[in-house]
């Protein structure tokens, strides 16, 4: 497990998405260290995945004042349309655990895991054996996604998020469509190899008192029903 420092390596200030019908999404302060656990909670159409877009660097902001992740300047880079780099940053340092696992179906799972690592040019065999040894998915490598059970695509997905060993994990609603049983295996299973990676994990989800047994802190969005802006802060 690798060992960072205490000083945020993601920060924003009053980062916002506005959508076209008037609704805002507003980050207004975020400092994200190494070792976080983050449960950003809130209801359905909050905007809990678009938060997770903004952060991830997948969704460019519509505004904002400051946006570093690490030394990069990521309103300049969006604003630059550096794509290019945004693209590289995100594929070396980040990882998504989609709610319904989201692999590519016409692949096989092992091709699946290390689409990643294939995308950077990198291989890391250690790591993999690793990985598939702790999620207990090793059987299960040759075969197609649709030849899985939920729960296995499940553990696949974490696989894939952290095959590169990413500074930072998103997880959006990752026990949604699962049983109440499968969903604390899953939550374990990914907490447990986010530490083991070394890796901050940053998830949402419906379920709080659930989640919030695995050690990661709320940060609930605040909802303004009257000005349709959802304002969150991320703080230690």
């Amino acid at each position: 497990m690798r060992e960072f420092s205490g000083n945020p390596f993601i920060f924003l200030d009053n980062v916002a998405y506005e959508f076209y019908d008037g609704i805002k999404i507003n980050i207004d302060h975020a400092e994200i260290k190494h070792g976080d656990r983050i449960l950003i909670s809130g209801p359905s159409g909050c905007g809990k995945s678009t938060i997770l877009g903004m952060l991830s660097l997948s969704l460019k902001p519509t505004k904002g004042r400051n946006f570093y992740f690490e030394q990069n300047d990521i309103l300049k880079l969006w604003n630059n349309y550096r794509r290019d780099q945004l693209a590289h940053l995100r594929s070396a340092y980040f990882g998504f655990v989609p709610q319904t696992a989201g692999l590519i179906p016409f692949i096989t799972i092992k091709e699946n895991i290390t689409l990643p690592l294939s995308i950077i040019g990198k291989k890391n065999k250690v790591w993999f054996d690793q990985l598939i040894t702790f999620l207990e998915i090793g059987p299960i490598l040759s075969k197609k996604p649709c030849q899985v059970s939920v729960g296995q695509r499940q553990r696949v997905a974490v696989a894939r998020a952290l095959i590169n060993r990413p500074m930072i994990v998103l997880a959006d609603e990752p026990t949604a469509s699962v049983h109440p049983t499968l969903a604390d295996e899953i939550l374990h299973l990914l907490v447990e190899t986010v530490t083991e990676a070394g890796s901050v994990l940053i998830m949402t989800s419906h379920d709080v008192k659930r989640a919030l047994q695995y050690g990661l802190k709320e940060m609930a969005c605040n909802i303004d029903n009257k000005t349709k802006i959802t304002r969150l802060r991320i703080h230690a």
